[in-house]
C-alpha cells in the first residue's frame, strides 16, 4: 500500500486524535497542497503520527512495510487518550493487527499494546470423512460398515488480564453434515486462565490435556494444572475428567460421569534432537458405579496408568517417536507404538508436506482415551487394535491443510481376528 494512502486511511480512522490546533503547515516539498493526501499527510505530521525523510521529501508513492504501518499505530496509540470511544476501538484493531511489530518497539509502546482493551479471535474449521468397513453397533449387537461426514467449527479468544495473567476460551460445534442427529450444539469446550504462581506457571479452568505423545491420554481436564521446569518439565494436574467416554464407555447411564484425576507428566531434552517423557496418572470413579473396579479386579474404584517414551529428529527431515504404557487392569492393560515421519505441512508455507507410518498395539483396558483416530478394529475399544497405519499431509494453499490416512487394525481380545479397514480424509481451515 502507498505511504500517501496509508495516512489517508490513518488520519480518517484516527481523526481527532491529534487535534485540530496545528497549524496546516506544509511539511513536504513532494505534497503540494492541491493534492488528494494534503490535509491528510499535514494533519498527521504536525501531530508527530506520520515523518518524512531528511531531505524534505515524504515519498508518498513508496510502497509501505508492515514495520512502517506498525509505528504509526505506535503513534496514534500514544495520542490515544485523546481519541473518541469510536477511534480508540480503531486503534485497538490496529494494535492487535500488527501486534508482532509492536512488540519490537519502545517498552512504552508495548505497554500500551498490553493495556489496550482488545481480545484477539482466530479460527479454524475441519471438515472430516471417516470409513470403517468394519464397525460395531452396541444398540444391535452388530458389525456393519460405518461412514460420517462432519464439519467441526473452532472460535479461538486470547485476552491479557495483566502482565502475568492471560485468559483463553473456544467455542466449538460439531455439525453431521449427512443429516443425521450428533453435537450439533455449541459449547465452550476451553475455559481457562493462566499465569504465575509461586515460580509455576498456572492453569486453572478447563483445558486440554494431552500427555507426552497422546499414546495413552488425549482428553479435557476440569481442573488445575502447574508446569514447572526447564530441561526437566513437569506437568501436576488435578481435576475432573471432562468427557464420559474415557475406558470406552459411551452412555450417560452405564458411563463413569465424574472421574477423579491425578497425575504428573515429566519431559526431559536429554540432547537438541531428542525428549524423553513419561507419567503417572490416577483415575477414580467418583459415582462408586463399579466399572473400573471390575476392570482391576479390586473394590477401589480406582485405575493407575503409567507411561514412559521419547522422540528424536534423526535428520532435518526425518523423525522416530516412540511410547509404550500400561494400566492395572487385570488384562488387556497395555498399549505401545512407534512412528517414523517424514517432514510436515506447515500452514504457513504453500507446497509444504509430510508423510508418516507407524504400528500401534493399544490393547482395551490400556488406554482412558488416546489420541490416534480410529484407534481400535471395530471403532470398538472393548475390542482393542493393532495394526500400521500411514498418512500424508499437504499445504496447498496458505492456511489451508489437506491429510489422507489409512490405517489397517486387529483386535487384540481372544476370540476375534477380523480385520477393519480404516479411512480418514479431512481439510483444515485457519483463519
Amino acid at each position: 500500500m502507498k505511504k500517501k494512502l496509508v495516512a489517508s486511511l490513518a488520519a480518517a480512522m484516527v481523526l481527532g486524535v491529534a487535534g485540530t490546533s496545528f497549524a496546516a503547515t506544509n511539511p513536504f516539498t513532494d505534497v503540494p497542497a492541491k493534492h488528494w493526501s494534503y490535509d491528510a499527510v499535514t494533519k498527521l505530521a504536525n501531530a508527530g503520527i506520520v515523518d518524512g525523510y531528511g531531505d524534505g521529501t515524504f515519498k508518498g508513492d513508496k510502497t509501505i512495510s508492515r514495520y512502517e504501518m506498525a509505528q504509526i499505530v505506535a503513534k496514534a496509540m500514544a495520542h490515544s487518550d485523546k481519541a473518541t470511544a469510536e477511534q480508540k476501538a480503531s486503534i485497538d484493531k490496529l494494535s492487535v493487527e500488527f501486534a508482532d511489530e509492536l512488540e519490537g518497539l519502545n517498552v512504552r509502546v508495548t505497554k500500551l499494546e498490553k493495556n489496550s482493551s482488545t481480545i484477539k479471535v482466530t479460527g479454524e474449521a475441519r471438515l472430516r470423512y471417516e470409513n470403517f468397513n468394519r464397525a460395531y453397533d452396541a444398540a444391535t449387537d452388530t458389525v456393519g460398515g460405518l461412514n460420517s461426514l462432519k464439519l467441526r467449527t473452532r472460535v479461538h479468544l486470547d485476552g491479557q488480564i495483566n502482565n502475568e495473567w492471560s485468559y483463553y476460551g473456544r467455542l466449538q460445534s460439531v455439525n453431521n453434515l449427512r443429516g443425521e442427529t450428533g453435537d450439533d450444539k455449541v459449547t465452550m469446550d476451553n475455559a481457562y486462565v493462566k499465569g504465575q504462581v509461586l515460580g509455576t506457571t498456572a492453569t486453572i479452568g478447563r483445558f486440554d490435556y494431552f500427555l507426552n505423545n497422546g499414546l495413552m491420554i488425549d482428553s479435557t481436564l476440569n481442573g488445575v494444572n502447574f508446569e514447572m521446569g526447564n530441561v526437566l518439565k513437569a506437568n501436576v494436574f488435578y481435576g475432573k475428567e471432562n468427557n464420559k467416554d474415557v475406558w470406552g464407555n459411551v452412555s450417560d447411564v452405564t458411563g463413569m460421569t465424574y472421574v477423579e484425576v491425578t497425575g504428573v507428566g515429566l519431559k526431559y531434552a536429554a540432547s537438541k534432537a531428542t525428549s524423553l517423557n513419561g507419567g503417572y496418572y490416577q483415575f477414580k470413579d467418583k459415582d462408586h458405579n463399579g466399572i473400573l473396579s471390575a476392570m482391576t479386579g479390586n473394590s477401589s474404584d480406582k485405575a493407575n496408568v503409567w507411561e514412559a517414551g521419547f522422540k528424536s529428529q534423526l535428520t532435518s527431515d526425518w523423525s522416530l517417536t516412540g511410547s509404550y504404557g500400561a494400566s492395572d487392569a487385570d488384562d488387556e492393560n497395555k498399549a505401545y507404538y512407534a512412528e517414523f515421519g517424514y517432514k510436515g505441512a506447515d500452514k504457513k508455507k504453500v507446497g509444504s508436506y509430510g508423510a508418516w507410518v507407524n504400528y500401534r498395539h493399544l490393547e482395551a483396558l490400556a488406554a482412558p482415551k488416546t489420541t490416534f483416530d480410529g484407534p481400535y478394529a471395530y471403532n470398538f475399544q472393548l475390542a482393542g487394535g493393532k495394526g500400521y497405519e500411514i498418512g500424508f499431509n499437504y499445504t496447498p494453499v496458505l492456511n489451508t491443510v489437506l491429510r489422507v490416512k489409512y490405517a489397517d487394525l486387529k483386535p487384540t481380545t481372544d476370540g476375534e481376528s477380523d480385520k477393519t479397514k480404516f479411512y480418514q480424509a479431512q481439510v483444515e481451515f485457519f483463519f
